[in-house]
């Protein structure tokens, strides 16, 4: 009897799977990550819809890692009553780890904006420069012609 992955498609499901899970590792590994279905599926290479049709245990693990640097997650597993300054400081380090990948795609964003309107100002002077009216002599007159 045949199993799964000895078909073609049950071996790509299973070669989609590892890339999903090397995948997930890089995403684990860089905590300015963006930590969306979209960004585990262009890691692996593979549309969003084969990872939310036929591989939801990645997508399972990626709710997993959501949680894990929620910023409201407290390392004791319940929130510290005390209010001592040391929760502020942790609470504005897990905010900052979790904002970190949005700051990065902010600046990103910020520096084709400039690129994009320095590449807009060197058009508008072409442009000026090309519609310039420019009064050139008649040519073939002779000058009591004129």
């Amino acid at each position: 009897m045949a199993t799964l992955a000895d078909t073609p498609q049950g071996r790509r499901r299973e070669r989609i799977a590892a890339r999903l899970q090397e995948a997930l590792a890089a995403l684990r590994a860089d905590p300015a990550a963006e930590l969306t279905a979209s960004a585990l599926a262009r890691r692996a290479g593979i549309g969003r819809n084969a990872l939310y049709t036929n591989h939801r245990s990645a997508l399972d693990d990626l709710r997993d890692l959501q949680a894990e640097r929620s910023p409201m997650r407290c390392p004791n597993g319940a929130p510290d009553e005390g209010g001592g300054k040391g929760d502020g400081e942790v609470r504005v380090r897990a905010l900052a780890t979790e904002n970190a990948s949005l700051l990065r795609r902010a600046l990103i964003a910020e520096t084709r904006v400039k690129r994009l309107e320095e590449r807009n100002a060197d058009l508008v002077r072409q442009l000026r420069a090309q519609r310039k009216v420019t009064v050139m002599p008649a040519a073939g007159l002779s000058k009591t012609e004129e």
